[in-house]
């Protein structure tokens, strides 16, 4: 049997302890410097949107870790536009992060010209999307463009889910990929499509990480899920409807999210 004097014990344990007191400080580094990243993160939300007679509208987002690489934007396309974005990069995580900040300030520095062409605008975005990363990442995104004066709503799915168009009846249609995922590849070209907005009319547009709440299990959310709560709430109250879609896929993924859940929604007013 190996016999260890109290004082060989000593020297022993003294290497172990100053590594535990190291690491204790990198992890203290790393958490410090998640945080700030984090708050970083949530200053690139939209704040202070534009407000239009015609339409309400609003966001929200969570991150399944301390950072994601899902975003959403509100953009002043003019006096009667608005610009409305939600991507979901590839990963998760730091890497996905990045990527998710070097494509939201692709977006916005292009929505500062006045291109009126929504395709041509995406196929620069995905150009520039495509340098910035590795063969393997890439950006599903929803565009729409809505203008009051028409009631018009603009459009391009890039490879994202389709977003859920509630119309003032109960009607439901979907708003269907147009369009690859950003990323993919150089000679990437971008449909538009156009459909009218009525008042009551509402537009949800989530990411997937509020239809596969639940996959572990086998049991998914779903779009059924999202649209059972969306038909519960005959007012149509995005603000509302939101907020409770958020609640049950919470309540669908007790363990914690799995992938960043993020949501916006658009109603037409009466106004």
């Amino acid at each position: 049997m190996l016999q260890v004097s109290m004082s060989e014990a000593v020297r022993v344990a003294e290497p172990l302890a100053v590594a535990d007191a190291w690491g204790g400080e990198e992890q203290k580094r790393h958490r410090s410097d998640m945080n700030l990243a984090a708050a970083v993160q949530r200053q690139m939300l939209p704040r202070n949107p534009k407000q239009l007679r015609t339409v309400q509208y609003g966001g929200l987002s969570a991150a399944a870790r301390e950072i994601g690489g899902d975003y959403y934007d509100f953009l002043d396309l003019g006096a009667n536009s608005l610009g409305f974005v939600l991507a979901d990069v590839s990963g998760k995580g730091i890497a996905a992060a990045l990527l998710m900040a070097n494509l939201q300030a692709a977006v916005r520095c292009e929505c500062a010209h006045e291109d009126h062409d929504l395709g041509a605008m995406l196929e620069r975005v995905n150009l520039h999307f495509l340098r910035s990363t590795l063969p393997q990442q890439y950006a599903t995104l929803f565009f729409g463009r809505y203008d009051e004066r028409t009631r018009q709503l603009v459009y391009v799915n890039c490879g994202h889910q389709p977003a859920i168009l509630r119309r003032a009846d109960g009607s439901v249609e979907r708003l269907k990929a147009t369009a690859l995922p950003l990323g993919m590849v150089a000679g990437w070209t971008a449909e538009a499509k156009t459909v009218t907005l009525q008042p009551g009319d509402a537009l949800y547009v989530c990411s997937d990480g509020v239809t596969e709440a639940g996959i572990e299990s086998g049991c998914e959310f779903g779009e059924d899920g999202m649209l059972a709560v969306i038909a519960a709430d005959p007012d149509q109250n995005v603000e509302c409807t939101m907020a409770r879609i958020a609640r049950a896929v919470r309540a669908y993924a007790p363990n914690g999210l799995s992938d960043d859940m993020t949501i916006i929604g658009l109603q037409v007013t009466g106004a």
